[in-house]
């Protein structure tokens, strides 16, 4: 109704609006509702309950509503107020003055002064008090609010700004598949970190030791500098939120207790600070999927030297970040977790990478590393290693990690690495992913070694576009648990054998681009019901495609191009109803097309055959891409149309094989590579 303050109006719509999609997550806000609090709310950072107000009469802050002191009071609090913050430089005085009324530090000065209900005493400008420092942490996280948006834009307020004290500024989230809420906002610990000498305010009650703000969110601004008042903070977790913009205030350095900085996947910028040299006590520094930039060859890094505590370093997804891989890194000897992936960075590993003992996961894809890799053969307690899109044309071999007990993900894909694949590597225990695929692997496939990994725990196999010659190995159907098989653009031969009907987990299987005998569309297919994917491009596939097809109702991806199919297209495929791409191009199939059913479909490729008719059923759906043969099938809705005189679609229609860790190696989406540009008007290659 009119006379609704904006705080209200937005407090108002979260009430009702609680449970929302976050991510890939459900978030529940649990705690929001004004009613009178039933339970205590625990510090992920300590045991000891958080006070909470046995009543809360109204959780929107009013800016605009006056205390039931007089105006005039009012106003010199203000004044008081801004003559603490410019006297002892808590904020930039230019951000304080009259005509910079709408600047976060003013916004927060204004409502700490004249609308907080809490009424914190202000602190005089004369000598220091002992009001100063509560005073100080209320301040700093109304600037914070109002820096990010908290007014207009947060989605969740999490009682910021309520008239209680700010250790109770937070709220509880339920997340889908953790049993125990997360408690986001404002965390106060019961055991700050006092130095020799610092006065216990608060009889270590409500010192303000953590700020963690949920994903998501929202936040649009910029981080201020004002947070490095909070000197007993600990934790700072900002994540997934787009909007926060600008650099990495250097004042932060100044955090002394900072142990854990979690900055991820916002759109910070600049050099990260010199300064955090000074945070020596940083156990997980994540700063990954921003826009930073740093060049290791002069120093921007070596503030990391002393954190010898430092047991999670992640800055990858920053392509600022340039130079080599410092060697300093190797000593910071507590490292667990070392993610650079998608940044500059290039050259060779310093071989006292080794000595990072402790190391189980690490992450250096997507960068331009070269040579060898000898030295990580050595961490003998990694879990997880992505080396994947770099240049270091190593050899494998029967030592190429070997006795890695613990490995559960290994991908070196597009490496250039040479040799053949190694069987030690299907006897490893806990080996779940094993992608290395692009790369000038020859010889042929262990079948002994495979032959005796009944205990595989094997989930992902990837081995396409390599030179591995020889037959698919019988014993291939030991790997019970593989859901994604890729074996395709080798030079395999012989039968494509049956005992690949034997992994019913199996989800995905290409096994195009191989030199396999000449063959029907094998039968046991037919009971792989639950495959989502399957190419069998370029496989020497004879006579015509099965009508059992239709019965693979899951399928999403079916490629059957470039070979020797005949007859006409089944019109039970009409029963795939998820199907999503359709390559049939570069038969011999005749008939008509129908197929209308397929209201998912995207892409369509039946160039290059001997289809007749027309394709009105088709074109009553949108489909991005259609490839046909207009001179003897009508298509008025195709993308590209073809011609007996010229052969128009030399375009290399081969699906993206790549499941990437970043996703858990689940397929994100389909592409097809780059092939020449094809003018759709007339057919012509460009």
């Amino acid at each position: 109704g009119e006379g609704v303050s904006t705080y209200l109006w937005k407090e108002i719509a979260s009430l009702y609006t609680p449970r929302r999609f976050l991510g890939k997550v459900w978030y529940e806000q649990i705690s929001s509702i004004p009613c009178h609090y039933s339970h205590s709310v625990d510090s992920p950072l300590t045991s000891a309950p958080i006070p909470r107000p046995t009543s809360v009469t109204n959780t929107s802050p009013n800016i605009n509503q006056s205390t039931p002191s007089s105006f005039s009071e009012n106003e010199l609090r203000l004044q008081q107020t801004l003559d603490y913050l410019i006297t002892f430089n808590v904020s930039n005085s230019s951000m304080l003055e009259p005509h910079a009324v709408y600047t976060p530090q003013y916004q927060a000065a204004r409502w700490i002064s004249m609308y907080d209900q809490y009424r914190i005493p202000i602190p005089s400008t004369s000598e220091p008090s002992r009001e100063e420092y509560p005073f100080l942490q209320r301040y700093s996280l109304a600037v914070l609010y109002f820096a990010t948006g908290g007014l207009e834009h947060w989605l969740y307020g999490m009682n910021f700004l309520q008239e209680y004290h700010e250790c109770n500024w937070s709220d509880q989230f339920e997340i889908r598949g953790i049993e125990h809420v997360l408690t986001f906002g404002v965390l106060c610990d019961g055991e700050p970190d006092f130095q020799d000498g610092e006065e216990d305010l608060w009889n270590r009650e409500r010192t303000v030791t953590g700020v963690s703000l949920p994903p998501y969110n929202n936040m649009k601004g910029t981080l201020p500098e004002e947070l490095r008042h909070l000197r007993y903070l600990k934790e700072l977790n900002i994540i997934y939120n787009k909007g926060v913009t600008g650099s990495i205030p250097f004042q932060y350095g100044s955090l002394k207790h900072m142990s854990f900085l979690n900055l991820v996947d916002t759109s910070l910028s600049g050099k990260i600070p010199l300064d955090f040299a000074h945070l020596t006590k940083m156990k997980k520094l994540r700063l990954e999927r921003n826009q930073l930039s740093a060049n290791t060859i002069e120093g921007d890094l070596d503030f990391m030297t002393e954190m010898k505590s430092l047991y999670r370093l992640s800055l990858g997804f920053n392509a600022g970040i340039a130079g080599t891989l410092p060697d300093f890194v190797s000593n910071l000897s507590n490292l667990q977790v070392l993610s650079l992936s998608n940044t500059g960075l290039h050259g060779i590993l310093p071989p006292s990478l080794s000595k990072l003992i402790k190391l189980k996961v690490l992450s250096l894809d997507d960068c331009a590393f070269e040579g060898s890799v000898d030295m990580i053969k050595k961490l003998l307690d990694l879990t997880h290693v992505y080396l994947e899109d770099n240049l270091f044309n190593d050899t494998i071999d029967d030592s190429f990690f070997a006795g890695f007990e613990t490995l559960v993900h290994l991908d070196i894909s597009n490496c250039s690495f040479s040799g053949s694949v190694p069987g030690h590597l299907f006897n490893l225990p806990q080996l779940e992913v094993l992608d290395m695929n692009m790369n000038n692997l020859s010889g042929e496939l262990p079948a002994d070694a495979i032959a005796s990994a009944q205990s595989s725990k094997l989930k992902f196999l990837s081995l396409h576009s390599n030179n591995i010659t020889g037959p698919i190995p019988t014993s291939i159907g030991q790997l019970k648990n593989v859901t994604t098989l890729d074996v395709s653009i080798n030079h395999l031969m012989g039968d494509i054998p049956t005992e690949i009907g034997d992994l019913v987990d199996l989800d995905i299987l290409f096994l195009g681009r191989n030199s396999f005998n000449e063959a029907p569309l094998p039968a046991w297919i037919q009971n792989m019901t639950q495959l989502t994917e399957l190419s069998l491009k370029s496989s020497s596939l004879i006579r015509e495609i099965p009508s059992w097809l239709g019965d693979m109702t899951n399928l999403k991806f079916l490629d059957l191009g470039e070979n020797d199919l005949s007859n006409t297209i089944p019109q039970s495929l009409g029963n795939l109803s998820q199907l999503v791409i359709l390559l049939l191009n570069a038969n011999h199939l005749s008939g008509t097309l129908g197929l209308g059913q397929l209201e998912n479909l995207e892409t369509l490729l039946i160039d290059d055959n001997n289809l007749t008719g027309n394709t009105d059923a088709m074109c009553a759906h949108e489909i991005t891409h259609f490839i046909a043969d207009c001179a003897e099938l009508y298509c008025n809705c195709c993308s590209l149309c073809c011609s007996d005189e010229k052969t128009c679609n030399d375009s290399e229609w081969l699906g993206n094989h790549e499941a990437v860790w970043e996703y858990d190696y689940e397929r994100v989406y389909w592409g097809f590579e780059e092939g020449v540009i094809i003018n759709s008007g007339t057919g012509d290659i460009k």
